[in-house]
């Protein structure tokens, strides 16, 4: 249990602890963003829209074999579309696919501060955890335990009025 889980007032000024082996390399959290390598994934998000992917590498392991060698791994930014309280918890619908190998559970809320406790939310089949007051319209980030694409990200928008 981290001190921002326990005193969560704590948040507006310290970030929650992240796991260092599930982001690449040189991740910094801050309060209300995420550097990847330097680069904003708010500032990301901003700039290329969502979704959105960025690349880097992996962070060392712990207790690394001597012929280990660092692969690319990526951070993928989507936006919150549709948000559902319901007494069985909170329901998600966010503009990019889920691919296999997010690491939900490691899901981060960027572009605004908040101290409302960390509760699992379900996208789709998945579960991922997010604050408890997440919004439509707040960016959530997530780290890749692989390089990703933009299109694997990108959700498919039928046609209007085609037909099958």
């Amino acid at each position: 249990m981290t001190l921002t889980a326990i005193l969560p007032s704590l948040r507006a000024s310290i970030p929650d602890p992240l796991d260092a082996t599930a982001w690449p390399a040189h991740t910094e959290p801050t309060t209300d963003d995420l550097r990847v390598s330097a680069v904003s994934m708010s500032r990301l998000a901003e700039v290329a829209g969502t979704p959105c992917v960025h690349t880097a590498e992996e962070a060392p392991p712990r207790y690394r074999p001597r012929d280990w060698t660092p692969r690319a791994m990526s951070v993928a930014v989507a936006a919150v579309t549709a948000v559902e309280r319901t007494p069985a918890g909170i329901a998600l619908e966010l503009d990019a696919v889920l691919p296999d190998c997010a690491v939900l559970d490691e899901a981060r809320l960027i572009g605004r501060r908040t101290t409302a406790p960390r509760t699992a939310a379900r996208v789709g089949s998945d579960a991922v955890v997010v604050p408890g007051d997440v919004r439509v319209g707040d960016l959530v980030c997530f780290p890749c335990r692989r390089a990703l694409t933009h299109r694997e990200v990108v959700a498919a928008v039928p046609l209007s009025g085609a037909t099958r």
